[in-house]
């Protein structure tokens, strides 16, 4: 796939500076809690990637519930002292505004 368009990852930069607005899956909170990380640590690094200039990767989600064939978008900063794979997707849940699920977020492999 392609990189994000600019105003896509100026879209999940803005998310990601209102952790308010951000989601976490099951996984991808059971992954950060292992390294002792929390939503605004990703949050944090998602817009440190996006303002270093870094790329942001447009992908198609295959396997989240009620999300597949959507876009969602693959960064890789740094949290820990190592680099992280960091998928993202909008969504809006029911009964509220839309906002940005952290798919994914652990060490990259």
């Amino acid at each position: 796939m392609a990189n994000a368009d600019q105003p896509t990852i100026l879209r999940i930069r803005a998310m990601a500076s209102d952790a308010a607005k951000v989601m976490l899956s099951k996984q991808a909170l059971s992954d950060l809690m292992a390294w002792g990380l929390k939503k605004e640590d990703v949050c944090d690094a998602i817009v440190e990637w996006i303002d270093a200039g870094e790329r942001v990767k447009e992908v198609v989600l295959h396997t989240y519930p009620g999300l597949q064939g959507q876009p969602a978008f693959e960064l890789k900063p740094r949290l820990c002292n190592r680099l992280f794979y960091i998928k993202v997707a909008f969504f809006t849940p029911p009964g509220s505004t839309e906002a940005m699920l952290v798919v994914s977020s652990h060490p990259d492999h």
